[in-house]
């Protein structure tokens, strides 16, 4: 298999994430990293590694150490030794020193211990690829989720929304990159848009900006229309 690095490419960088937990690997780690701006496929195993290596290139694999067939630390011993240019970092429970030891001997770039938060892992992952695919497209994007109770950061960082902030993002959403009017946004929150105060539209606004920054270190792309309302840009 050919793991050269990307040359002068808009592909995103190619993630296989091998973990035996389907629950962690298909909720979690898969969306939030699909989210980041990778392409990804999921795996359960050494052997659906292999296999999927047969048939595609990739720029980086998200390793656990207990899998089903072989152990992670064999299997990134070996992964190193068919390319040096290979992204490869290990999430994995065994979290002692001589675990991490024997993790950095076998030749993986970066050792992370469970529980890790989405954001260290996504960031872990993103400066890998930028050094490993310098020219790759990361498509990171702000999301919500299905349920709409939560928007999801480009980083992985899941911000938990009020009713109210619920409704306004919903509405915003749906009109991605259209200015929604003020009153259109108040109609979702109360039954008469003329017993509710417009001030406390920019109030929920600006907590919700303030909310994201806080948690997510990064800006929602949320934005006030002079003359109209607001406007979701992601």
């Amino acid at each position: 298999m050919n793991t050269a690095v990307l040359q002068a490419t808009d592909e995103l960088p190619r993630l296989a994430v091998v973990e035996d937990d389907r629950e962690f690997r298909e909720d979690v780690l898969v969306p939030a990293l699909t989210r980041a701006g990778f392409d990804v496929d999921g795996m359960a195993s050494a052997f659906e590694l292999y296999r999927a290596m047969t048939a595609r290139r990739y720029d980086l694999v998200l390793l656990d150490a207990g899998l089903p067939d072989e152990d992670g630390f064999s299997i990134a011993a070996h992964l190193r030794s068919l390319s040096s240019a290979l992204g490869i970092v290990m999430l994995t429970g065994y979290a002692s020193g001589d675990d991490r030891m024997r993790g950095l001997r076998a030749g993986v770039d970066a050792y992370l211990s469970k529980p890790a938060s989405m954001e260290m892992v996504v960031t872990t992952l993103r400066n890998l690829a930028r050094r490993i695919v310098p020219n790759a497209n990361l498509r990171a994007r702000w999301r919500l989720d299905e349920g709409s109770w939560r928007i999801l950061s480009p980083n992985g960082v899941e911000i938990a929304m009020s009713l109210a902030e619920r409704e306004v993002m919903k509405t915003l959403a749906a009109s991605c990159g259209v200015p929604i009017k003020r009153e259109a946004l108040i109609a979702g929150l109360a039954e008469n848009v003329h017993d509710f105060d417009p001030h406390r539209l920019e109030m929920l606004v600006h907590r919700l900006r303030k909310k994201c920054l806080k948690l997510a270190r990064e800006e929602l792309p949320l934005r006030a229309v002079r003359g109209v309302g607001y406007v979701l840009t992601w």
